[in-house]
């Protein structure tokens, strides 16, 4: 079974487009999905995670943000590679916009050609990523968290994303993180590059 989980804040919004996407893939037999609130989406990551991963038949966890749409086949897409961490991107945006993957070059901006077909990364973005059971029972929990710092001379306080410490701590655990740049999500609260 493949659980979809979506973290929302506390007053429990969800885009209606994310919560119409996640209800038509739950229609498909071995799908379902379900949200879990929290404050912060990291936390919310990892109790989705836990609390599914009790259900011994869940296979994989598609992790998605509550404002973030994916392409039509996206999920069957993601399934047919068949590896244990693979994603779809978004837009983001920091100072500039970006794409929500790292590869040794840093975040892949808007001014950089996307890689074709399959390619690894060495960060991913938590929304549209499709993860197998294995690679939880792995890693340790939490699974993704903010890694908080002083905060420095530019009012950050911290050094990691929830993203990015799952990114990190996956690959010392082994996987590659990879990345399908032909399913371009939509990310509503964010600017289309």
């Amino acid at each position: 079974m493949i659980v979809i989980g979506v973290p929302v804040g506390k007053n429990h919004e969800i885009d209606v487009r994310t919560a119409a996407y996640c209800s038509a893939e739950a229609m498909r037999p071995g799908v379902k999905w379900g949200y879990v609130a929290s404050r912060e989406c990291g936390v919310g990551r990892s109790t989705f995670a836990y609390h599914s991963l009790k259900d011994p038949d869940v296979t994989h966890i598609y992790c998605m943000d509550y404002d973030v749409v994916p392409p039509d086949g996206t999920l069957q897409r993601l399934l047919s590679y068949d590896l244990p961490i693979v994603a779809g991107i978004y837009p983001m945006c920091t100072n500039v916009p970006c794409w929500s993957f790292k590869t040794d070059n840093g975040w892949e901006n808007k001014d950089i050609t996307l890689p074709d077909g399959l390619t690894e990364a060495t960060c991913i973005g938590g929304s549209t990523v499709l993860i197998k059971r294995e690679v939880f029972e792995k890693m340790e929990r939490p699974w993704f968290k903010i890694v908080y710092k002083a905060i420095d001379e530019d009012g950050l306080a911290y050094d990691e994303g929830e993203d990015e410490y799952f990114s990190r701590t996956a690959r010392e655990a082994g996987y590659k993180l990879m990345i399908d740049p032909a399913i371009i999500c939509k990310h509503y609260n964010y600017r289309e590059i």
